[in-house]
């Protein structure tokens, strides 16, 4: 899958990713439920499929922070 493909609730959260990965560090789950105004199940189920795609468009990283707010989510290098 390329990134242009991405249409409905997953290009919204590749979208929100991108644009919070900007900021001084990689937004979690809430963040991104947040920023596209998605309840979290929805936002959970768009970046399950961004993490399965081939290629990969989104990685999941620890969360090395002192929260223990999950794991933080980060664009994939693009091929």
């Amino acid at each position: 899958m390329r990134v242009e493909d991405l249409s409905g609730d997953d290009a919204t959260v590749y979208r929100a990713v991108a644009e919070l990965e900007d900021d001084a560090a990689a937004p979690h789950l809430q963040d991104l439920a947040r920023r596209t105004g998605l309840d979290l199940e929805r936002t959970r189920s768009a970046v399950h499929r961004l993490l399965h795609t081939e290629p990969k468009v989104l990685h999941e990283v620890p969360d090395t922070g002192a929260t223990d707010l999950g794991p933080v989510y980060e664009l994939a290098p693009r091929t």
